[in-house]
This record gives C-alpha cells, sequence and structure tokens, in this order.
C-alpha cells in the first residue's frame, strides 16, 4: 500500500517545509536504525563483564569492597547470532564460553547464554514487579520505540525494556530504566542472598560502521530488597559489559556447540511465544528439592539433538514436554 502511495506522500512531505520529514519517514527511519544497530552487535567477542558498589544507601549497609571481574583468571568469549525473525524483530542468540589464559577452549564450558528479542512497535511488553512475577503492560500507544526482552538460561522471562535508538549520537545508542530479577552473577559468583532485585539503568553503545564491531553496554544499577513492605534500596553499584570484536574463527567452539542445538531452540522459543502472548500475567516459582526449570530445559535438549525435529510427530512431542516444564514451574 505504501508503495501506491509514495509520489502523492512525497508531494504532501514538501508543503511541512524545509528539513520536515512526514512522520511515516521518521518511522522508517528509526525502524532502519535500530534494526542495523542490532544486526551489527552479532559476531565472535571478548566479553568483560565489571561491576562494583559505589554508594551505600540502606543505613548499616557497608559496601562489598570487591570488583567482579569475569576475566581475572579466564576469558569469556560470545558468539552472537543475529537472527531477523521479521522486519521489525531480531533475535540475538549468544552462546558464552570460557578459554584459559593461554587461548585454550575449556571443554565444557559451552552454554547457551541468555538470549535477546529486539522488537521495533511491540504491542506490549511484560514488566517485571516482584520476585517471580511479571504484569503485561500496553504499548500500543507509545510508537518508535525498540522493545528489548532479556530472557533466562531456557528463554524464560527476565526483563523488559522499551526505547528509541538515538540520532543525534556519534554512535548508535539506546538507554531504558528497568525493574529486574537479581543478575546471577550475583547469587552464582559473589555468593549474594541479601537482596532480589534489581533497579536497572541501561546505556547501549554500538562502536561500529558499515560491519559488525564492539560494543558496550553500561549500567548503573540499584540493588534492591524486595518483600511484602515493598522496595527497599541497599546499594548502588557502576558496571560495564564491554564486547570487543574478534575474528569469527575465535568462536568456534561456540559455533559447533550451536549447530546442532538451532532446531531445538527454535522449538523452544515458539512455546514460549505461545505462553508469553500478553494477554496476562506471567507467575514462576521455585520448588522445594527441584533443580532450577532451566536444568530441566537442558536435559530435554540433550535428548532432543538426538531426534529428528523436522518429524512433525516427534516435533509435537517435544514441544509437549518443553510446555510440560514451564507450566511445572508456574505458579498460579
Amino acid at each position: 500500500m505504501r508503495s501506491m502511495l509514495v509520489v502523492p506522500l512525497l508531494l504532501l512531505g514538501s508543503t511541512l517545509g524545509p528539513g520536515v520529514r512526514p512522520a511515516w519517514a521518521e518511522d522508517d527511519a528509526q525502524l532502519a536504525r535500530g534494526r542495523q544497530a542490532v544486526q551489527r552487535m552479532a559476531g565472535c567477542h571478548l566479553v568483560d563483564y565489571s561491576y562494583v558498589e559505589t554508594e551505600s544507601l540502606k543505613p548499616g549497609y557497608s559496601r562489598d569492597p570487591r570488583v567482579y571481574d569475569v576475566n581475572r583468571d579466564k576469558s569469556a568469549k560470545e558468539w552472537i547470532t543475529a537472527l531477523r525473525l521479521s522486519p521489525r524483530h531480531v533475535r540475538l542468540q549468544r552462546i558464552l564460553f570460557l578459554t584459559d589464559l593461554a587461548g585454550t577452549v575449556r571443554v565444557g564450558t559451552e552454554i547457551r547464554h541468555q538470549s535477546e528479542d529486539w522488537e521495533y512497535e511491540a504491542p506490549f511488553l511484560y514488566d517485571f514487579v516482584a520476585p517471580g512475577a511479571w504484569q503485561v503492560r500496553d504499548l500500543r500507544g507509545s510508537p518508535g520505540l525498540w522493545t528489548r526482552r532479556v530472557t533466562n538460561l531456557d528463554d524464560g522471562l527476565r526483563y523488559q525494556c522499551a526505547a528509541a535508538w538515538r540520532s543525534d549520537t556519534a554512535y548508535p545508542e539506546w538507554s531504558c530504566s528497568n525493574y529486574a530479577p537479581v543478575p546471577g552473577r550475583e547469587t552464582r559468583d559473589m555468593s549474594r542472598s541479601d537482596y532480589n532485585a534489581l533497579d536497572r539503568g541501561t546505556r547501549i553503545v554500538v562502536y561500529a560502521g558499515d560491519q559488525r564491531g564492539s560494543w558496550l553496554e553500561r549500567q548503573e544499577n540499584v540493588k534492591t530488597i524486595h518483600n511484602d513492605a515493598g522496595r527497599t534500596p541497599l546499594v548502588r553499584e557502576l558496571g560495564k559489559n564491554w564486547y570487543v570484536r574478534l575474528p569469527d574463527s575465535e568462536c568456534s567452539a561456540a559455533q559447533a556447540f550451536e549447530a546442532p542445538r538451532q532446531a531445538f531452540w527454535n522449538l523452544l522459543r515458539e512455546a514460549w511465544d505461545g505462553v508469553l502472548d500478553g494477554r496476562g500475567p506471567f507467575f514462576e516459582r521455585t520448588l522445594p528439592g527441584q533443580p532450577p526449570r532451566f536444568v530441566k530445559m537442558f536435559e530435554l535438549e540433550d535428548e532432543a539433538i538426538t531426534r529428528d525435529l523436522s518429524d512433525p510427530v516427534v516435533r509435537e512431542a517435544t514441544r509437549r514436554r518443553i510446555l510440560e516444564i514451564i507450566q511445572e514451574y508456574r505458579a498460579p
């Protein structure tokens, strides 16, 4: 339809005055800018995660003097694939693995890390509102935004945020603030259990020309205690995730890990899309004596890669297993 109206709309645009672009042209520019920036984040990267607490916000709390440095005694790398699911929807699929300081891959460290879905003018998103709880927010009255949905290891919800990509900076830049679950690095690597949520402030800058390149995610966060009494700020932290571009060949271990699993990952995403359809809130629970949900999903993945998911019967049976695991950990 738009192609049929190009000439009239261009003529109409010319009556708006010098330097004034019609609204649809601005929309197209934001779509193209965001899609290009997200796709340039793909490739092989050395990943530098670094976080430090800067200001105590709760009386009696003393700042943790430790600096979280993922590369202190090893190197963390990520192979990031940009999957264009539609003209307005790009998924960044990440595979994390470790090498020793000599560059030798630590066999068995390959893992499908968090994924990111970037969607232009998504109709809704899921706001994290409390541990294990997400509410749907309607975005249909907020045009021109790119929603970033960050998922956990089994594609379940972590957090989402919607903002536009800036056009007045030297490099593409996207900034957004949202509430989120406690990061895994804190509970897993830093052995923290004294807070359970995070007020996140995220700023992404993509340093790339026409090709894929390095990019930076800066964070200004507030670690938060969330309970029935509400939210209590604990401490402020600053951090960055710095993705330094490497030759694709340095991520060959991740590429080999990805290939036989892609069919299952596609099915997993499709199953979650059917669950997270925007029609209602989502609540999940911890099952006493049971492993986290992602562990069971990993076990199913290991089974699935030995089977032919192009067979409709096998595919449907695997889909049912995925949905059963999601439902098992879903709270009423």
